[in-house]
């Protein structure tokens, strides 16, 4: 029975109000926590690439008893919406315990994954403790594609099945690709088995040197004309770049301000180290939270912005 007294309100307009209320202020309202650098698979686009067994990862990679800490800091300071990712998230054999642990701390939390580690178990603790959202990156709509881009065979069908264990448990699943040369030509494919699951579906065509300079991924990107063209024929894209654009013709204002996005004002990140940065993409500058406190990485952060 719908409820009258508490009518549904989406996410995103819930948001939208919790940033009025701050008034402009600089808050640490939401996070993604890389858990670990590790992945099982070896996708040719990816800029993190650390193997499952890297001991060089593993050797800077924080403890559970570390994870949970800087958990429960952000939590103290206000954090609300937790983005888990990687690497792989599912390699952690905590993962459980870290994902319980974010979500009983009051956090809304979404998992980024590619599917293939998912397990009965896992998949039951998802259900019991429902995420905002499991968003499971396919790289391909047929085991050749998917399996040329991950470089891991088998990898396609276990990633099926993660889906299967998820949309049997009523869990909130999302979909995502990053568009190659690779996978290009069955994008539509993608986005038809998403809408035939009913799950939302996104796509990026931007790639990322490597953490460690090298410049392999770029082997695989599309040209700027051939990313607009996708743009265009995408409807939903395409009015969104259309909405930009007049709110762009209304005027430009020159600001000396490097970042204007919410990196630093009211979002951060924290890597599988955990170093503090005002984002996933730019962590020249951080603050280590393993010798300080969150509330300090707050403040280096300002002094950033």
């Amino acid at each position: 029975m719908d409820c009258s007294i508490c009518p549904e309100v989406s996410i995103g307009d819930w948001g939208q109000e919790l940033l009025a209320q701050l008034g402009g202020r600089r808050y640490p309202l939401g996070a993604t926590f890389e858990i670990t650098e590790r992945c099982n698979l070896a996708c040719v686009h990816c800029f993190i690439n650390q193997p499952a067994g890297s001991r060089a990862a593993l050797t800077h990679e924080l403890t559970l008893t570390e994870v949970r800490a800087i958990l429960d800091q952000m939590a103290d300071a206000g954090c609300l919406t937790l983005l888990l990712t990687g690497g792989e998230v599912l390699l952690r054999p905590d993962f459980d315990e870290i994902y319980r642990h974010a979500v009983q701390r009051g956090m809304l939390v979404t998992v980024f994954t590619n599917g293939t580690l998912l397990t009965t178990a896992i998949a039951d603790l998802l259900a019991e403790w429902p995420p905002r959202l499991v968003e499971i990156s396919l790289y391909g709509r047929t085991r050749e594609t998917y399996e040329r881009v991950t470089g891991v065979p088998g990898s396609y069908d276990r990633c099926m099945r993660g889906i299967e264990l998820l949309k049997a448990r009523g869990v909130r699943v999302g979909l995502k690709s990053v568009v190659l040369t690779a996978n290009r030509h069955e994008r539509q494919q993608m986005m038809a088995f998403a809408e035939q699951l009913g799950v939302p579906f996104r796509y990026d065509a931007m790639l990322w040197p490597r953490s460690d300079g090298g410049h392999q991924p770029w082997t695989y990107r599309l040209s700027p004309e051939e990313i607009v063209s996708l743009d265009r024929d995408d409807p939903e894209r395409r009015e969104k770049w259309q909405g930009l654009d007049a709110n762009l013709s209304a005027g430009l204002s020159r600001s000396e301000a490097v970042y204007h996005c919410g990196a630093g004002y009211q979002a951060f990140h924290v890597d599988a180290a955990g170093r503090m940065t005002l984002c996933m993409m730019a962590r020249r500058l951080s603050y280590d939270l393993l010798q300080g406190s969150f509330a300090e990485g707050w403040e280096f952060l300002g002094t950033l912005r």
